[in-house]
């Protein structure tokens, strides 16, 4: 058998017979000569007669290439920007957003906060909603492929944490809070992250992703899959596009009076209810006792770590610093007397006094009175001791610390404008509702104490909160599902 023959019978391998193809004169790069056409019996081409000269290398049956695959241990390589898009694209992608909404926060400062109230957001509901709907029956366009893709998807999540990050390391200043000018920090919105044009870009960019993966990607058997993340949208829906709309208004009512206007931000603005205080009641823990040096009005060893003694008649006696101590009487409600001492106090109100007995062991030295705190009435009362062994120029005293506070609410009546009446105690962590306000007992007179004068409201009004409750049930239902069957 000729070589020719031997050649042309025997097996090769792909890339073999490509590059002898190329390296043939029957190439397509080459020129066509005579006598090219149908393969002869030494491999040779011979044209067939009135057919046109083939111009593709003339290649018997059993030489004819396979599908081109790469060498064992490599991979084809993936040009970038080709579809489908993957992490790369879509990190890259995500942050120029990023990038070009920094580039807005500094040149035209911070997000509006009307810009997305009502009826703008609104406008933007129905619009995710839109989105939404449409990528169920659109899912295999490109737009909606990459909405709900994977890469897409952490990408954002990776943002969105890097966000909270800074807002964990950078303090945050409220919406309405005036900026430093020359601080390029707050010129780039980190001072007010949540209030930021990049911020609010990426956030409209997670409504409109997560809208379009639920949507393309329900079916009834993933209905755990479904509620997770139907939940999770309605509850950013409701926090992101409701904050425009809600309403903080802060009301300080007199004892005996009716307010119904609102004194936030020095801007007084009449409301649709109005606040009648009936009586304020105030109960505090024992008070403290702590080591001052006169001479300086700080605590004594250290300003910032004071010698304490907490009042406790269950345990009337410990140390103070190098002092023992003990409390013989205690008053949680007293009244001065002319002499220096205090006694018992029927009416709501007065001051906490003790009576203590303060011994130096090392100087031998005993000292015994009372001692208050005083208030907005009555003037403090210390205990001065003698100097002893210590290193005060002037000697120390005890005094007696202001006394926190355990529980302090406020007796009220409502009047709403649809003649609703309602009386109720407002306390702190228990709001009242009235109509779709939520009352807050917010502060008081703390000079004064339970003697307070007046008493101050927060109220807070937000249409889309139980848009937000909604979601929570519906997340939560799909955290049960997803323990009780094991997967999503």
């Amino acid at each position: 058998m000729s070589p020719d023959i031997t050649a042309a019978a025997s097996p090769r391998s792909s890339s073999q017979t490509i590059e002898a193809a190329e390296d043939s004169p029957l190439s397509s790069s080459s020129p066509v000569g005579e006598g090219q056409g149908r393969p002869g019996p030494a491999g040779s081409c011979v044209a067939e007669a009135g057919q046109p000269e083939p111009i593709a290398p003339c290649l018997a049956e059993a030489d004819q290439p396979g599908p081109l695959k790469p060498p064992v241990g490599k991979a084809l390589s993936r040009s970038a920007w080709q579809w489908p898009w993957g992490y790369q694209e879509c990190a890259t992608l995500v942050a120029a957003i990023v990038a070009g909404g920094f580039v807005a926060q500094w040149l035209m400062g911070p997000l509006p906060g009307s810009l997305l109230a009502w009826p703008v957001n609104a406008a933007l509901f129905s619009a995710l909603i839109a989105l939404a709907l449409l990528a169920r029956p659109l899912k295999a366009r490109r737009i909606f492929r990459f909405l709900t893709c994977v890469p897409l998807s952490v990408t954002l999540m990776g943002a969105l944490g890097v966000f909270a990050i800074v807002m964990g390391l950078i303090p945050q200043l409220a919406p309405e809070a005036a900026l430093p000018a020359p601080d390029p920090v707050a010129r780039l919105g980190l001072l007010q992250v949540t209030s930021s044009w990049p911020f609010a870009i990426l956030y409209l960019l997670t409504l409109a992703a997560l809208g379009c993966t639920l949507a393309a990607g329900f079916a009834p058997r993933r209905r755990v899959f479904a509620l997770n993340h139907l939940g999770l949208w309605l509850i950013l829906l409701a926090a992101g596009l409701g904050a425009a709309d809600r309403q903080r208004e802060i009301v300080r009512v007199p004892e005996g009076g009716v307010e119904w206007r609102s004194t936030k931000g020095g801007e007084v603005k009449e409301l649709d209810l109005a606040i009648r205080l009936d009586d304020f009641i105030m109960e505090e823990y024992p008070a403290r006792l702590v080591l001052v040096d006169p001479s300086t009005g700080q605590g004594w060893p250290s300003a910032t770590s004071p010698a304490l003694f907490q009042i406790d008649l269950g345990n009337p006696s410990g140390r103070l610093d190098d002092y023992q101590i003990e409390v013989i009487e205690y008053l949680s409600k007293a009244s001065p007397m002319g002499d220096g001492s205090f006694i018992p106090a029927a009416m709501n109100g007065p001051v906490q006094a003790a009576k203590i007995k303060v011994a130096n062991p090392g100087s031998g030295e005993s000292f015994e009175g009372w001692v208050s705190g005083g208030n907005g009435f009555v003037p403090p009362r210390p205990l001065r001791l003698g100097k002893g062994g210590s290193d005060a120029p002037h000697g120390l005293v005890v005094s007696m610390a202001r006394p926190e506070p355990r529980l302090f609410l406020s007796k009220v009546k409502i009047f709403t404008k649809q003649g609703q009446e309602i009386e109720a105690d407002v306390r702190v962590n228990h709001p009242l509702k009235a109509g779709d306000w939520l009352i807050y007992q917010r502060d008081y007179d703390t000079s004064a104490g339970p003697m307070s004068a007046w008493s101050g409201f927060e109220l807070i009004r937000d249409r889309w909160l139980p848009l937000a409750y909604a979601g929570f049930i519906l997340w939560a239902a799909g955290c049960l599902g997803m323990i009780i069957k094991g997967r999503g």
